[in-house]
């Protein structure tokens, strides 16, 4: 049995920073660095779990044009197997984030490879593998309705079931709201951040909203807070908080994927909850202090640190 498998979105990462606006209309700017890399939560969290010894199987799909060629060869030089990976025809999935010290990344995303992702794409090996996440659940369309059959499948088998929807570009309208709160009851722990645990849950305070998202699934909400580190809240009023070491932040793109992937190592080795929350924050504040070229540490990088 794969020990993990992490189902979801792979796209290319173009990354500009500093961006604090954008130029008016037909003007230009110069900017410190604009990066091509790869991307999408999917593929972010099997390139940090390769990095630390653990091989999940990816399932995905880029298009069959020359940037889902350069992704496919990225992600096997970074030691992923893309034997699950789709090449579908069309463009591969772009995202575009801006990044400044003063403000939040923001992200544009032409969805292109993801769209034809469904179930039929998904091998039987990949649910039933010990550990499974999902993710990038906006941006799937073909597979969004299945996702609660999934976390049921992976369930039935034993395994370990996690997922991570990221933000809803169209709004959090109610519906979409109570489709994700129906989606907790067959996860295991579930891996928000801040904004996303608030708006889901309709609750100001951080702590509040993660309770109110435990309380549905009965099992873990794990929150990622970003330079605040991380809230585990699980059954049993169980709660730890935890601090995110000091670091000179290059790049945060991808941070909460590099957190996932921590959750899923920890797991893995058949670690408490609570102590891969601790792994998982120190994993991520580790990933955004290193270049974009040398982006996911080994355990001799961790100790290091």
């Amino acid at each position: 049995m794969t020990d993990v498998s992490i189902i979801g979105n792979i796209n290319a990462d173009v990354i500009a920073r500093p961006v604090d606006r954008l130029p008016p209309p037909g003007t230009e700017r110069t900017v410190e660095s604009i990066e091509l890399r790869v991307g999408g939560a999917a593929a972010i969290a099997a390139l940090c779990l390769a990095a630390l010894g653990v091989s999940p199987e990816l399932v995905g799909s880029v298009g069959d044009d020359p940037v889902g060629k350069l992704l496919l060869e990225q992600l096997v030089a970074g030691g992923v197997s893309v034997e699950g990976v789709t090449v579908t025809p069309g463009t591969t999935s772009i995202c575009i984030a801006t990044e400044t010290k003063d403000q939040d990344r923001s992200f544009l995303i032409a969805p292109g490879s993801h769209q034809p992702l469904s179930t039929h794409r998904i091998p039987d090996s990949a649910l039933s593998a010990g550990y499974v996440l999902v993710c990038g659940y906006f941006l799937l369309p073909a597979l969004r309705g299945a996702v609660a059959a999934i976390l049921r499948e992976v369930r039935a088998q034993d395994g370990e079931t996690f997922l991570d929807t990221g933000w809803d570009p169209g709004g959090w309208s109610s519906e979409t709201k109570g489709e994700v709160l129906g989606l907790l009851p067959w996860v295991d722990a579930f891996l928000p951040n801040e904004l996303e645990v608030t708006t889901i849950a309709g609750e100001q305070d951080v702590c509040d909203a993660g309770w109110a998202l435990q309380a549905r699934s009965g099992s873990w909400c794990i929150i990622k807070r970003g330079s605040g580190g991380s809230s585990a809240l699980g059954p049993g009023r169980r709660e730890l908080a935890v601090a995110a070491p000091a670091v000179d932040a290059l790049d945060t793109t991808g941070a909460g994927d590099a957190f996932n992937a921590g959750i899923l190592w920890a797991r893995v080795n058949r670690w408490p909850w609570e102590e891969a929350a601790s792994f998982a924050t120190r994993l991520a504040s580790t990933v955004v202090s290193r270049p974009s070229h040398d982006r996911y540490p080994g355990w001799d990088d961790l100790r290091r640190a």
